[in-house]
C-alpha cells in the first residue's frame, strides 16, 4: 500500500488536467451563457465521466494515506488541500443538475487546490496528542466544505464580471446566493466547533489567534454579502459578483496567510 501511495500521491498530472479542462470548459461556459445556451449532451456526460475519474483518484490516495498513518486527512496542508478537492468532485457531481455551471469551476478549483497539495506534499506521519480529539474532523471539515463552496462563489463572480447581458450577470447572482447561505452556515458551525476543541485542549475557547481572528474576519465579510435586503448596493449584479472575489481573499489569508507570515497555534494546518 505504501508503494502504491508513493507512486500516485503527488498528484502532477492530474491537476495539470483538471485545470486545462477547466479552463476550456470556463471559456465555453462563458460563451454559450452569453447566448442563452447550455453544454450539449455529450459534454456533459464527458464531464461526469472526468469528474467521476478524478473523486475515484482522490478517494483511493486519501483512503492510502488514512490507513497507512492512522488517522484521517484532516491535518498538514497536503492532507487539506487533497481532502478540498474530494470535497470539490463532490459539489461538481450533487449539483450538476440544479447549477450547470459549477463543472467547470470545479474542474479550476480541484486542480489548483492539488497543485498546492503537490507543492506541500509530505510522508504520512503521526498526529500530536492534541490533535487526536474527533472534532478535529468534524471542524476540518466544516471549515473545507465551506472554503470550497467560497472558492467556487468566487469564479462563478469572475464569470458574472465577463457577462455583459443583466439577464446572466442576475442568474449568476442568484446562483451565488444558493452556494454562499450555506457556505456561512457551515463556517459559522466549524468555527464554533473549534472552538469548543480549543476549551477542551487549551482552556479557552478563543485566543485571538491570527487565524482565529481571520475565519472571524471571513464569517463577517461573507455574512454582509447575504444581507442585500439592508444593502441595496449587493442587489447590484456587478458590485455582488465583484465582492465575492474581493472577499475571496480573507480565504486565502485565512489559510494561506496565516501560515505562512502570522504563525500562531494553528501554524500546523
Amino acid at each position: 500500500m505504501e508503494t502504491l501511495y508513493n507512486s500516485i500521491s503527488r498528484p502532477m498530472v492530474p491537476f495539470m488536467v483538471s485545470i486545462t479542462v477547466g479552463i476550456v470548459l470556463f471559456i465555453a461556459a462563458g460563451i454559450l451563457l452569453a447566448r442563452g445556451r447550455g453544454f450539449s449532451k455529450p459534454v456533459r456526460i464527458a464531464m461526469q465521466i472526468l469528474t467521476i475519474l478524478l473523486f475515484g483518484y482522490l478517494t483511493l490516495v486519501l483512503g492510502l494515506q488514512w490507513h497507512i498513518s492512522g488517522h484521517a486527512p484532516f491535518a498538514g496542508s497536503y492532507s487539506v488541500m487533497m481532502l478540498m478537492a474530494w470535497l470539490v468532485t463532490i459539489a461538481m457531481t450533487a449539483l450538476r443538475r440544479s447549477l450547470p455551471i459549477i463543472q467547470p469551476m470545479g474542474f479550476i478549483l480541484a486542480g489548483f487546490t492539488m497543485l498546492v497539495a503537490s507543492l506541500s506534499y509530505t510522508e504520512p506521519g503521526h498526529l500530536a496528542p492534541v490533535l487526536r480529539s474527533p472534532l478535529l474532523g468534524v471542524h476540518v471539515l466544516c471549515m473545507m466544505v465551506s472554503y470550497t463552496l467560497f472558492g467556487l462563489s468566487a469564479l462563478i463572480g469572475v464569470m458574472g464580471l465577463i457577462q455583459k447581458k443583466p439577464q446572466a450577470q442576475s442568474m449568476l447572482r442568484d446562483v451565488t446566493l444558493t452556494i454562499l447561505y450555506p457556505a456561512v452556515f457551515i463556517l459559522t458551525t466549524g468555527t464554533f466547533i473549534g472552538a469548543v476543541w480549543a476549551n477542551i485542549s487549551w482552556g479557552s475557547y478563543w485566543t485571538w489567534d491570527p487565524k482565529e481572528t481571520w475565519a472571524l474576519i471571513t464569517m463577517l465579510v461573507y455574512s454582509a454579502g447575504l444581507h442585500g435586503s439592508t444593502i441595496s448596493r449587493f442587489n447590484r449584479p456587478r458590485f455582488f459578483h465583484a465582492y465575492t472575489i474581493l472577499a475571496f481573499i480573507t480565504v486565502l489569508i485565512t489559510y494561506f496567510g496565516v501560515n505562512l507570515l502570522l504563525g500562531g497555534m494553528h501554524s500546523y494546518s
